[in-house]
């Protein structure tokens, strides 16, 4: 019996890690590109995060569990819905997707209301904002662009972290929810990851810049002396070869191929590195010229 125990309470840690992985990879998704993507990689994680309830509960006993297996199997359901709305991305998809999403509120008011009313009175300030956190994580996730949803997640994860400390956990038992902890936790640190990401997307960006302004004047003044004196009386020539492969090393790296979704977007994502090779063209006509 203790082996059966152990065995179903190291599955629930198995399935613990596994919801913070997907947990995290979903909230490094750009949205604004691959809304389909972020909804299959949480809706996963909802997927193994009713399974650790349903560990614990077969480890513990299944009357404390229910109603957040039931609530780990509602959030899997509802994220692979919308999966699959996005990943069709139709008028009629997304007409559907509202209308679940219209659908689902109710849901989610009457879960948050029962939480609050069933809590004792020295911590029901917790599930109130819990459930106002819950609403807009909901409205969120359907939301367009990166920032509804990530905001409302760090004040929803915030919520519920609180509902694992011993400032939830009364009658007695003053324990700490580690692993509920960590999956919380992991959600909030993934947002700061996402934007600490686009702080250093949007330096590379500048970097760039800085690198063709640099890369245009040299090229005029190599222009200017090609035909003139000797290639090897242009050390700057050798110098701006080595920023145009700086260059279009970091071009690549800024290529975003989730957008390119038809011809129009895949031309517009492209730009810049089709205006790359015509200046790595120029360069090559100005060495063509340079007297030998």
């Amino acid at each position: 019996m203790m082996n059966n125990l152990n065995m179903w309470f190291v599955l629930a840690q198995v399935f613990g890690i596994g919801t913070m992985v997907f947990e995290f990879i979903c909230y490094q998704v750009d949205q604004d590109h691959e809304k389909s993507k972020y909804f299959l990689f949480t809706g996963i994680g909802s997927i193994f995060w009713a399974l650790m309830f349903i560990s614990i509960g077969m480890a513990t006993g299944m009357a404390t569990q229910i109603s957040l297996i039931v609530a780990g199997t509602y959030s899997a359901f509802r994220n692979l819905v919308f999966f699959g709305v996005f990943k069709r991305d139709t008028p009629a998809s997304k007409k559907f997707g509202r209308r679940f999403l219209i659908a689902m509120m109710p849901i989610v008011i009457t879960a948050g209301v029962m939480g609050v009313l069933q809590a004792p009175s020295e911590i029901r300030w917790i599930h109130i904002f819990g459930m106002v956190t819950a609403l807009l994580f909901v409205v969120g996730q359907y939301l367009p662009g990166n920032h509804y949803v990530r905001i409302a997640i760090v004040f929803y994860a915030t919520a519920v972290l609180l509902t694992q400390t011993p400032l939830n956990i009364l009658y007695g038992d003053f324990r700490w929810n580690i692993m509920g902890i960590l999956i919380e936790s992991t959600k909030i640190v993934s947002v700061f990851v996402f934007y600490a990401l686009q702080v250093i997307k949007a330096k590379r960006a500048r970097d760039l810049e800085l690198i063709k302004h640099v890369i245009a004047e040299e090229l005029s003044k190599i222009e200017e002396l090609a035909g003139k004196i000797p290639v090897t009386n242009l050390p700057a020539v050798s110098r701006v070869e080595k920023l145009m492969a700086k260059m279009v090393k970091s071009e690549l790296k800024m290529v975003t191929t989730a957008r390119m979704k038809d011809v129009e977007s895949t031309e517009d994502e492209l730009q810049a590195l089709i205006d790359d090779l015509q200046m790595l063209q120029r360069m090559k006509r100005v060495q063509a010229n340079v007297v030998a």
